[in-house]
């Protein structure tokens, strides 16, 4: 699964990337892979040739909701940043 990023460059789906950015805000590592397993489940089930990371980010916040609304809040937070230095 190739995955476009918001600066127009692709890469291959990486569900250890997930793993490292949800345990970074504050989801216990065992869960962090576990999520990130899910993703690449639902990933692969979209049955599509490329994804965006803007598709992805929007599966990840909505697990990390019903698994640790804090994680989740702290996740959203991180990434309005990201976007504020993206188009700046």
């Amino acid at each position: 699964m190739k995955v476009f990023k918001r600066n127009g460059s692709v890469e291959d789906f990486d569900p250890d990337k997930i793993a490292r950015v949800v345990t970074a805000a504050g989801l216990k590592p065992q869960d962090g892979f576990s999520l990130a397993l899910e993703v690449q489940k639902w990933v692969n089930s979209t049955n599509k040739d490329k994804i965006s990371t803007l598709e992805i980010r929007g599966k990840v916040i909505a697990m990390l909701k019903k698994v640790d609304p804090n994680v989740a809040n702290f996740f959203i937070w991180y990434e309005k940043g990201k976007d504020k230095i993206f188009t700046s």
